[in-house]
């Protein structure tokens, strides 16, 4: 009976469960472990007074400290090495659980196709000539016997080039990569010859310290019965009016080559002069604006292939536009088509071994 008035006790009074187990707390709380284990343990569940509902052991942080460690030797050493010596070892895995994670390829692009789309077989400037040929031979700018001579030697000038050192013609430029340089030794004297403000008040004009025959552009045209330097901005082969030359001078600061750093309002070389030579045969015959810098990259295009296929390979590459939906105005600017800016774009493409190769151009000279 004594035992029941107990069992009742505890019954009547729940909070005597919680003294066992707080009593015990107290006893082992010197203790490393985190859990009740040997004789304490033995001792509580003979206890008349435990009740096990009641009790609630802590967790054992030691016990699954021990665990993760084992785990992790088993997924980051022992499985590892068990796997280089299975016969899944060739297979790239990592790859296979990480493709979330790895960085996107760059787009790859058909060099070939590429190169169809910068230098087309032929491609209509939108301009003619007129008597804009006959008036430099006229001047001397433009020696009708070295001329033609010079091309003796490279296989005969077309019959249609021929026919512009003595006439008029209102046919528009068609330039293809077997004429293109022919086309620039054409547009080259009218560029340095010319009479504009964009050559008087340009850099050519009013650096003091170089003689006007000091650049390649005039030192090196040896086509003329003159040296170039006394061609130099002196005669009025194409009249613009004061709109034109303003407009004239506009673009020829946005189109850079990437023989050199400078623009063409610099045109310190046979491209440079080349340039501003169209670029005033376009105004004088009122090309639009844009207009002019679709043909002027044609034109750079043949004249520096290599350079703008890489160009085009990068824009594809990099952003997967195609050749023709890139901003002419952009790629002619100094970020792309200047030394400078083509040579950045040049190394990305190297450590990258997207490098085309491609045939063609010219250099500096005649």
């Amino acid at each position: 009976m004594a035992v029941r008035k107990n069992k009742k006790a505890v019954i009547e009074n729940p909070e005597s469960l919680d003294t066992p187990v707080k009593n015990l707390k107290k006893e082992h709380q010197h203790k490393s472990c985190c859990c009740i284990t040997g004789k304490d343990s033995e001792d509580l569940l003979k206890s008349a007074d435990f009740n096990p509902l009641q009790y609630k052991p802590r967790k054992s942080y030691v016990t699954g400290l021990i665990t993760g460690l084992l785990a992790g030797f088993l997924l980051f050493i022992l499985v590892p090495k068990i796997y280089n010596k299975s016969p899944f070892a060739g297979l790239n895995l990592s790859s296979t659980f990480n493709n979330n994670l790895s960085p996107t390829p760059p787009q790859t692009a058909d060099t070939d196709q590429i190169t169809k789309e910068v230098l087309p077989e032929k491609h209509n400037l939108g301009v003619s000539f007129g008597s804009t040929v006959k008036k430099l031979v006229e001047v001397g700018a433009i020696d009708k016997q070295k001329f033609l001579a010079l091309y003796e030697s490279r296989g005969g000038l077309p019959d249609e080039i021929s026919l512009l050192l003595d006439n008029k013609s209102d046919q528009d430029i068609i330039v293809t990569n077997d004429n293109s340089q022919i086309i620039l030794n054409l547009l080259w004297p009218l560029g340095i010859a010319n009479k504009t403000k964009t050559l008087s008040q340009g850099p050519m004009g009013t650096k003091s310290e170089y003689d006007a025959g000091s650049f390649a552009s005039t030192g090196g045209w040896t086509l003329g019965k003159e040296d170039g330097g006394s061609l130099f901005n002196r005669f009025p082969i194409l009249l613009l009016t004061e709109k034109q030359e303003t407009l004239v001078t506009k673009i020829s600061q946005k189109i850079y080559r990437p023989c050199c750093g400078n623009s063409t309002f610099f045109p310190d070389c046979n491209h440079g002069a080349a340039m501003l030579g169209f670029i005033e045969l376009a105004v004088s015959q009122n090309m639009p604006e844009e207009e002019i810098y679709k043909n002027a990259l044609v034109l750079n295009s043949y004249w520096f292939p290599q350079t703008y296929v890489e160009l085009a390979m990068y824009f594809k590459s990099k952003n997967g536009q195609d050749w023709n939906k890139v901003d002419p105005q952009v790629v002619l600017g100094a970020d792309y088509s200047s030394g400078q800016g083509y040579s950045a774009i040049n190394k990305q493409l190297q450590t990258e071994g997207l490098l085309p190769k491609v045939e063609g151009g010219g250099g500096c000279g005649v």
